[in-house]
């Protein structure tokens, strides 16, 4: 089954505004924080929603939008896949990954040697799998329900 997503996208100096709102329409709804992810001046959260939970987002994304706290949110629908590491120096590893047109990959919120990849299919491809077995940095990865 696919997963909700929405990704939002932010300047880094605004994530202690936007960080309590987003805390408390988590707690609301019950979804989770999964990814955090800072690119120096950008920062990106990733909200897994566990049920339909879309228009408390949107109310707190839609008012953070326009008072210029929040740069960009969307809502994806992917298959998750979560991979743990051995070290936490995977990035530029993942830069690498086999990727289809449409799919990506994020660092985990609560894990630091771990990361999500979002992905088109409910499988992994044979490219994609023989990547993943060949990585010495890899622990494991498992397909998220």
């Amino acid at each position: 089954m696919k997963t909700n997503l929405i990704e939002v996208g932010l300047p880094t100096d605004k994530v202690s505004v936007v960080q309590p709102a987003l805390a408390e329409c988590l707690i609301e709804t019950g979804d989770q924080l999964i990814g955090h992810q800072v690119y120096e001046e950008q920062t990106l959260f990733v909200v897994r929603m566990l049920s339909d939970t879309l228009q408390c987002h949107l109310k707190t994304l839609s008012s953070a939008f326009h008072e210029k706290t929040v740069d960009s949110f969307q809502v994806v629908s992917c298959y998750l896949f979560k991979v743990a590491f051995k070290d936490s120096d995977y990035a530029n590893n993942m830069r690498e990954f086999p990727f289809q047109i449409g799919e990506s990959w994020f660092q985990s919120a609560d894990e630091e040697q771990a990361a999500y990849l979002c992905l088109n299919l409910p499988h992994l491809s044979q490219r994609q799998t023989a990547w993943l077995a060949t990585q010495t940095s890899i622990a494991q990865w498992t397909k998220e329900w």
